[in-house]
Formats: C-alpha cells, sequence, structure tokens
C-alpha cells in the first residue's frame, strides 16, 4: 500500500543564505515540444528543471518515439526526434499534463496530423484551447473532435495563414508557431501573448532554422520553411520561482541572495514588493532580498505579462496577510485561481470573501501551523510561505502539485535555514 509523501514546516525561523533559482518550467515545456519538428539532427537543453510536468512531457516524447536523455542532477536533455514514428499523444499522460496540447502544433507541422484524447493541468479557471485549433483550421487542417474532449488533426498540406488568440496566451503563440513554421509561406498572429519564455522558446526555434519576427510583441510573422534541425539551448531561469523564493525571504524577516533572477522580467512584481517595505539590491548576477521591518499593505491587479503575473497572485496574497492593513488583491485572469484562500484561512489568515475576483486580505494575521493540501501549483506555493512564518508546524500534502512546479525546493529552503522535512 502506498502511502502519501507529506512535507513537514516548523515555521518561525528567519530565512538567510543564497539560493539557485531552477530553469523555467514554461520555457523548457514549449521546447521540448520543439524538439518534434527537428527531421535531423538531437536538440540538447540545458537548466531543464527536473520538476514533474517536465518529466511527464519527456516521457510524451518517449512515447511518440524519441530517443530521450535526461540527467536530473545536471538539468541537460538530449533529443533524437528524427525516429518519431507515432502521432498520437498518450492519453494517460496528457491528462496530467496542460502543457501536452504543445505537441499537436509540432506533430501537424512536421507530420501533418495529431491526435490528442484529454488534457490536463491546475484547475483555475477556463482556459479554452479553441483558438490553437482554428488556428490550425487556417493553416488548412482539418479538426475533428474526439469524445473525452480531444482532437484529431490532419492536412494534406499546411498553407501560411492569418490567426489570433482570443486572449494573449503563450501555449496559443507558441503552438502556432511551431505549426506555421513548416507550413508554405508567411503567417500571421494577432493578440500574440509577450511573455519571456516565448522569447526564449523563440530563440531557440531560431537555432533550429525557423523563420520568426515579432516575439515579445503582440503581433507575430512567420516565414514557413523546409525542415528545421536539432539545436542547444540553455534554458532562462524561472520567474515564477525566483517570485517564490524572494517572497520566502520577505514572509521570514529574512536576509537571502538569490541567484537567477532576471529583474526585467519581474519589473512590477519587484515594484510591488519595494512598495511593501522589502529592499532589493543587485550585486552581480545575485539579488540581496531583505525585510528589514515590517510590510506595509499593497494593492495588486493581474495582468497579462508585462503586468503583475497571475502565477505570482497566491503567494503575494500570503505575504499580504502578514502585513500592516488591508490589501487589495483582484484577479483578472483566472476566475477560480482562489484556491489558496481556504488554505491561507486554515493558517489563520483574514480574508473577505472573494467578490467579482476581488479578495481583501486583513493584516496582519497572527498565522499558526495547521494541516493543508496544496491544491495546484501556486496554491502549494502560498501554503509553503505561510508555514514558513506560521507559529508551530505545518502539514503540507498532494505534492505532486508542488512538484510540477518546483524541483529539489525543500533542499533549497532547507540552504536558507529553514526547518523541513518530506515524509
Amino acid at each position: 500500500m502506498s502511502t502519501e509523501a507529506l512535507l513537514h514546516i516548523e515555521g518561525g525561523v528567519r530565512l538567510t543564505g543564497q539560493v539557485h533559482v531552477q530553469g523555467a518550467k514554461n520555457a523548457a515545456l514549449p521546447m521540448i515540444a520543439a524538439s518534434v519538428l527537428a527531421s535531423e539532427g538531437q536538440t540538447i537543453l540545458h537548466r531543464v528543471p527536473p520538476v514533474k510536468d517536465v518529466l511527464v512531457a519527456l516521457e510524451v516524447l518517449r512515447r511518440l518515439g524519441a530517443k530521450v536523455q535526461y540527467e536530473p542532477a545536471v538539468g541537460t536533455a538530449v533529443i533524437d526526434a528524427t525516429c518519431i514514428d507515432n502521432t498520437r499523444l498518450p492519453a494517460e499522460l496528457t491528462g496530467r499534463l496542460r502543457a501536452s496540447i504543445l505537441f499537436v502544433g509540432p506533430l501537424l507541422g512536421r507530420f501533418r496530423q495529431a491526435q490528442i484524447e484529454e488534457v490536463g493541468g491546475c484547475t483555475i479557471g477556463q482556459r479554452p484551447v479553441d483558438f490553437h485549433y482554428r488556428g490550425f483550421a487556417r493553416l488548412g487542417a482539418s479538426v475533428a473532435g474526439l469524445r473525452g474532449g480531444g482532437f484529431d488533426v490532419s492536412a494534406a498540406d499546411l498553407c501560411g495563414a492569418f490567426m489570433y488568440c482570443d486572449v494573449p496566451s503563450h501555449t496559443g503563440v507558441e503552438n502556432l508557431v511551431m505549426a506555421a513554421s513548416l507550413a508554405r509561406g508567411e503567417s500571421l498572429i494577432e493578440n500574440a501573448a509577450s511573455d519571456p519564455e516565448i522569447e526564449d522558446f523563440a530563440l531557440l526555434m531560431a537555432k533550429m532554422g525557423a523563420k520568426v519576427e515579432g516575439i515579445g510583441t503582440r503581433t507575430v510573422r512567420i516565414c514557413g520553411v523546409e525542415k528545421l534541425r536539432g539545436a542547444e539551448h540553455t534554458v532562462m531561469h524561472d520567474r515564477l520561482d525566483a517570485g517564490l523564493l524572494m517572497m520566502a525571504g520577505a514572509i521570514t524577516g529574512g536576509d537571502i541572495a538569490v541567484e537567477g533572477v532576471r529583474r526585467e522580467h519581474l519589473r512590477i512584481f519587484e515594484a510591488k514588493l519595494q512598495q511593501m517595505g522589502v529592499e532589493l539590491e543587485e550585486d552581480g548576477p545575485w539579488v540581496r532580498v531583505r525585510r528589514p521591518g515590517p510590510l506595509s499593505p499593497i494593492n495588486i491587479v493581474t495582468n497579462f505579462h508585462p503586468g503583475f503575473p497571475t502565477d505570482l497572485q497566491p503567494c503575494i496574497t500570503a505575504l499580504s496577510c502578514v502585513a500592516q492593513g488591508d490589501s487589495y488583491v483582484r484577479e483578472t485572469i483566472f476566475e477560480d485561481r482562489f484556491g489558496h484562500i481556504k488554505v491561507l484561512r486554515a493558517f489563520g489568515a483574514r480574508l473577505s470573501p472573494e467578490k467579482d475576483r476581488l479578495v481583501i486580505v486583513h493584516g496582519p494575521a497572527r498565522l499558526k501551523g495547521c494541516k493543508v493540501k496544496a491544491l495546484d501549483i501556486r496554491a502549494g506555493g502560498a501554503a509553503v510561505l505561510a508555514a514558513l512564518a506560521a507559529e508551530g508546524s505545518s502539514t503540507i500534502a498532494n505534492l505532486y502539485q508542488l512538484d510540477r512546479g518546483h524541483a529539489f525546493l525543500e533542499d533549497r529552503l532547507q540552504g536558507l535555514g529553514a526547518r523541513l522535512r518530506r515524509v
């Protein structure tokens, strides 16, 4: 009989020392999918974080017929996709991974067909994928629905076309770029997302031989090429992992140095931390995060990049629980991204009921240790922050969710002096 892993945290410890940011999960996943496009050569990716979502994506590649070598401790993945002989994505894996949708575009581009039965991921609200398939149809593909919500996509030929995203979706842009990269002629994507991870993904695509312009803006142009080849690339650092570590230092009144923070990717987030009274100082590759006194309350409104990241909203909500006054947090991206509210209340936080996607956090709260469950990746991060600041011992269950986004988190926090262990 299997026993669920639990994370035990003794709160009230001030964090100090140095810590490193992992590679970006949301950049590594589209790069892993992009390796499918290479009809010759190997794709070599460095700084690939061994989070659960990445491990599942690499297994999807293997099930498609690719040869994959991955060393989690080193973070290097060597992928030979030239031998792929299957275009049906395994439902038992895609149901665990929302990014599995990213394999449809490259399979369609290279093989002119793809089948996916189920798409998983966090339950945080409506995350439609119809504009992915409308884009494929505009390129000339036939799209047929499958029982269970999946799709069968095929095309005799793909021709450049105008495509768009209803909302600036990073997976939507990446998927359409990959499909269009091997289509005949020029394609245009309007209302594209501009996240830093997309820019990093585009750097790999360029090394593979793709012709893409406008990445980082709302309008992206793709000129199709005949074939793409494997390339070597180092994944950027994870800004969401960096944000969690920085807030861990702040919520414990700590003084830590974080290596791997790309400050240009976190300008609004950093400005909000500074408004709360957190001091940030850059020293070469390190950013010192220090909280010398009480935290001030804050107003947050999430938005598409370069706005405040929705993925950091649960954690800054946790941080605002210990601020001296009322904070206002408005979520504009995902209507159900409030799973962490129940978790924070369990610690003793005082939060007004969510209304019109607005939560009022009444601080400061005296957080006390408790037993909670990580409902999704970011709610799990909020639980860790609350447990670090709480009096007494806390236990966090459902660690699979936390492991989907953060690798070796216990080891890194222990390196800062946190008292925690996985059982």
